[in-house]
């Protein structure tokens, strides 16, 4: 396993936590396979389509996507990052709702570069 971290995928996470809080789909679709799997920190399971559907919703937006670590690590033709963020969905009712969760993202090499297929992402709840 190589530790040295691939500025391709520094620099795709970066994006991606902006193309998140911009609402920006054509950049997300973009960034991910078509045969991407989507594990909200909620337990659904998305694909592609749902996932950028999700982004898109009117039922509110996303303001805030912040990456709080990003750990990569990289053999061969894959790369995967795991680490936590925190995000802010405003809804269309105006409540709010803040997030902090675990994620583990899987890329992989193709012909077009550095692409992402698989999201898990893990609710981080206060301990009782």
């Amino acid at each position: 396993m190589t530790t040295a971290t691939p500025p391709e995928i520094e620099q795709l996470e970066a994006a991606r936590a902006n193309a998140i809080a911009l609402g920006n789909l054509e950049a997300l679709a973009a960034m991910v396979t078509d045969d991407y799997v989507h594990v909200d920190a909620d337990g659904q399971v998305r694909d592609k389509a749902g996932y950028l559907e999700a982004v898109r919703s009117t039922a509110g937006r996303y303001t805030v996507y912040r990456l709080r670590d990003n750990h990569i690590a990289l053999l061969g033709n894959m790369a995967w990052v795991h680490g936590s963020f925190e995000n802010r969905f405003e809804a269309a009712d105006g409540a709010i709702r803040h997030k902090t969760a675990r994620h583990l993202r899987l890329y992989r090499l193709e012909a077009g570069g550095w692409r992402n297929f698989f999201h898990q992402g893990t609710l981080i709840t206060a301990p009782e």
